[in-house]
């Protein structure tokens, strides 16, 4: 019997003077790995229903990296680090991701911006400029290529991302906000040398998962980060 092809619903990473985009690596990371990628739009005065209906079609859901999340989001004021923020597209993700984590346990690949989202909507904290920890490293690393490592992880034992992706890894890092405290009914399941939280994974759900760099620009070149996905389409 043919395996049925999953459906991945790839929420838009941005707007920008009305249009709305998600960068091709995501779409071409899920087609490369046997799914069929979607693009969720975000449009003004969405239906109350719209999230709902999503959930129905899609058998697995992928949110993007991205700008800066708006504090009100994560009840804090500005800091003076704080980049561009779009309240009204941050308010779109934040209610997608708590929606879909309140009535589906369909499998939630998080990327970036995407993981920091959903520690928000676990009732998590986030960092609006890694300059609030001083003994934090750059991590917004001036590589010429994307798909270039910056750093390594640790992965924490027993952990699903230790599953895929082994003890340790190589990663590639452009952020400058992350992942202070997890959120309910989340664990960070590795680190970056100096601390920093690079994975955030659900602890009762068959697969949540966040990562902070981004493995859609390394899968080409890297068999661990092409298990990234490999698992998240298993899943789906």
């Amino acid at each position: 019997m043919k395996q049925k092809c999953p459906s991945i619903g790839i929420v838009v990473c941005a707007r920008e003077r009305n249009r709305i985009f998600t960068s091709l690596p995501y779409i071409q990371s899920v087609a490369d790995h046997g799914g069929m990628p979607f693009s969720i739009p975000y449009f003004e005065d969405y239906p109350p229903s719209f999230f709902r209906e999503c959930e129905k079609k899609f058998d697995g859901f992928l949110f993007c990296g991205g700008g800066d999340i708006n504090p009100l989001l994560f009840r804090e004021l500005p800091s003076g680090h704080l980049g561009d923020t779009d309240f009204s597209f941050d308010l779109f993700q934040l209610r997608f991701m708590t929606d879909l984590l309140e009535h589906s346990r369909k499998p939630t690949l998080a990327i970036c911006k995407g993981m920091q989202i959903l520690s928000i909507a676990c009732q998590g904290s986030i960092y609006q400029d890694l300059s609030e920890n001083p003994t934090f490293f750059n991590h917004s690393y001036p590589s010429r290529y994307r798909s270039e490592p910056a750093h390594t992880i640790r992965t924490e034992e027993g952990s699903l991302i230790r599953e895929i992706l082994g003890e340790t890894a190589r990663v590639n890092s452009f952020h400058h906000q992350g992942v202070k405290t997890a959120g309910s009914g989340l664990i960070c399941s590795s680190y970056a040398p100096d601390g920093m939280p690079e994975s955030i994974e659900g602890t009762s759900h068959p697969f949540l998962l966040g990562v902070q760099w981004h493995p859609e620009c390394m899968y080409l070149s890297s068999k661990k980060m092409s298990r990234i996905f490999s698992f998240f389409l298993g899943s789906c």
